[in-house]
């Protein structure tokens, strides 16, 4: 009988900490084949982009979707330039100009490969200073 206690009492710790890992886990911001960040741009500026989550962490070759929150900014025609090997842009620019889909085929296995997110105010064509986020490929 008291067997039956230890098992039960193991089985219910096991169910705990599983449950524990999954609410507490980071989310994955991958899902169905695509992998998405958010853009914010604060000022036309140096640093003045931010991208969430960064870096993003892609699991296996997926797509990256990156999309503008803010109001106002465009991405340019090179919008997102990663440097690494493995990336292409498929389709690239979409979406108006707010978004910027670009393929991993997850060949370039670092924890730290920099892309840079170049947009423009959508009211002019000049380019602001770009940001040089991180992708992570593990």
């Amino acid at each position: 009988m008291r067997l039956g206690y230890i098992v039960a009492g193991l089985v219910g710790i096991v169910v705990v900490a599983g449950i524990a890992f999954l609410v507490l886990a980071p989310k994955s911001p991958c899902n169905q084949g695509v992998c998405k960040v958010t853009v914010t741009v604060q000022a036309c500026q140096a640093n003045g982009a931010t991208a969430s989550p960064d870096p993003v962490k892609v699991p296996s070759a997926n797509n990256i979707e990156w999309t503008i929150e803010t109001d106002g900014y465009l991405f340019t025609v090179n919008g997102i330039s990663v440097q690494g090997t493995g990336f292409t842009n498929a389709p690239g620019m979409t979406g108006n100009g707010k978004k910027f889909i670009i393929h991993d085929a997850y060949t370039d296995i670092r924890p730290d490969i920099k892309y840079s997110i170049e947009v423009h105010p959508a009211a002019n064509a000049t380019p602001c200073p770009k940001t040089d986020p991180l992708i992570s490929n593990q």
